[in-house]
């Protein structure tokens, strides 16, 4: 459901966080100043990567950050859609799948450089290359958010996604190791 992420600013500590309504939740926080706010398809998952990329600034047991300059013209650069931050969940089992076809293929390299043979560097090589699913599969994150600021069914769909390849590849593993 799409909905809005912003910052702002209260005092000298600046706050992170999503609603469906920007304008209501602005009059009831009144907060100093609306610095940033963007309207995207995953509001809760932009504002988990944030608040992860921002988890040293953040003041225990409250949802304010004390941030720089530097960090918060960084900040402003993801909300410009110029920062390096995926804005959705979709791009967590992207960054697994990239992340599967290096180990891959530096395993399937390594393995050949052994004399191994070609198919079972091949086949070894699946077995290797599916461990990032197996991580997002088990985790419910490759590392851009902490699964704990994502409502947990959000994460369903990538775990699926993250096991189905994940069993495609270990099934080839077995295939091509056993009967080829």
């Amino acid at each position: 459901m799409s909905g809005y992420v912003y910052l702002i600013r209260v005092g000298d500590l600046y706050r992170i966080d999503k609603t469906d309504n920007l304008q209501k939740k602005i009059k009831k926080l009144n907060p100093d100043e609306l610095l940033y706010s963007i309207l995207t398809k995953e509001p809760e998952t932009l504002k988990a990567r944030l608040l992860r990329k921002y988890k040293y600034q953040r003041i225990p047991e409250t949802g304010y950050l004390r941030l720089s300059k530097r960090q918060l013209l960084d900040c402003q650069k993801q909300f410009e859609l110029r920062g390096n931050i995926p804005h959705t969940l979709d791009a967590e089992v992207s960054i697994s799948l990239f992340a599967s076809l290096i180990l891959f293929g530096l395993t399937f390299l390594l393995l050949n450089y052994l004399n191994i043979g070609f198919l079972n560097s091949f086949g070894y090589s699946f077995i290797f290359g599916s461990v990032p699913m197996i991580i997002l599969f088990v985790t419910g994150s490759f590392g851009g958010y902490f699964a704990e600021d994502i409502s947990l069914f959000s994460l369903i769909t990538n775990r699926i996604k993250a096991l189905l390849i994940a069993v495609a590849m270990l099934s080839m593993s077995y295939i091509i190791i056993n009967f080829i």
